[in-house]
């Protein structure tokens, strides 16, 4: 069972508008729904930013790692 908590938004006039229209007279459920979606988007976008960010030391780590091999085949990583 979720629990709720009620509270109070502002917002402009023809954004309740049309959520109201779209809400099928259930306008909580529909402000939760997509604030659920929103907060997913911005999850995911901020862990492609951080996937990405990590590229170049993963890049490093593969360089580390062939030279490595390099050293262990006597000068060429084949």
């Amino acid at each position: 069972m979720t629990t709720s908590k009620r509270i109070t938004v502002s917002l402009p006039i023809d954004v309740f508008e049309a959520a109201n229209n779209e809400a099928g007279g259930n306008l909580s459920a529909y402000a939760a729904k997509a604030l659920t979606a929103q907060a997913v988007r911005d999850s995911a976008a901020r862990l492609s930013a951080w996937q990405e960010s990590r590229r170049e030391t993963f890049a490093e780590l593969d360089e580390m790692q062939l030279d490595a091999l390099d050293e262990l085949n006597g000068g060429s990583a084949t």
